[in-house]
């Protein structure tokens, strides 16, 4: 039985993000764990063992809450990270784990685990667009609506991406791929966008590749792909 550790999912459904998991669940149905933690409950993964963590996006408020709630758990996160311990961060989750994040005049201290920076644009209009890259020779699809982007060298980039913006408008680099840690400013079921790269999850979690409504899910993303590659400049 795999664990997989759930990490505010009451703060962190915005966008549908909780079917990320759901959607694995459904895949292995009786070979997966899945723990659901709250912001009032120590994480599972803090003195006990988990195959996987997964945090996603959330409002700017909570972001830092959940900062100050797993700040003290830095060097277990990092022990992790190293250990190849599957992480998977969507949207805004992913600044979480940089140096800090700039709102204004405020400097919001983060986990310090990556070496990127965070600037919130919030006199702005929100950014919405979507991508198209390519990671260990799939090609990814995502969905982008933010206030905020990174900044750094991103040598350890997820996605490399063809059409859209990668972590700012100014990189083509997307996301964050050390060990078995990986993260995108991507929103919403994103495994659901990607089967190929759920079956590599799968894989990493030591489980049968086999997808529910696999040839469904497959025929989605192609139609996706295309209109995608039609449409966008």
């Amino acid at each position: 039985m795999k664990r997989i550790e759930v990490l505010f999912p009451d703060f962190c459904n915005i966008y549908g993000e909780a079917y990320n998991i759901e959607y694995l669940r459904r895949c292995a149905p009786e070979q997966l764990e899945i723990i659901r933690t709250d912001n009032h409950t120590e994480p599972a993964f803090v003195h006990s063992d988990v195959d996987m963590i997964y945090l996603g996006a959330t409002t700017e408020r909570k972001q830092e809450q959940i900062i100050n709630i797993l700040r003290p758990y830095k060097e277990r996160i990092r022990e992790l990270i190293e250990g190849d311990v599957i992480f998977l961060v969507t949207g805004n989750a992913l600044e979480i784990f940089g140096c800090y994040i700039r709102d204004g005049e405020r400097e919001i201290e983060a986990l310090g685990l990556f070496d990127f920076y965070a600037e919130r644009y919030m006199d702005r209009d929100r950014h919405n667009s979507q991508m198209i890259g390519t990671y260990n020779g799939l090609a990814m699809l995502g969905h982008k609506s933010q206030f905020s982007f990174a900044y750094g060298d991103f040598d350890d980039c997820f996605i490399e991406v063809q059409k859209g913006i990668g972590m700012n408008p100014k990189t083509m680099r997307e996301g964050i791929h050390v060990h078995n840690f990986f993260a995108t400013y991507s929103l919403g079921p994103f495994l659901i966008l990607n089967p190929y790269f759920t079956k590599e999850l799968l894989a990493r979690l030591g489980l049968e590749e086999r997808l529910c409504f696999e040839k469904e899910a497959i025929e989605a993303y192609e139609y996706r792909l295309a209109e995608l590659k039609r449409t966008m400049k």
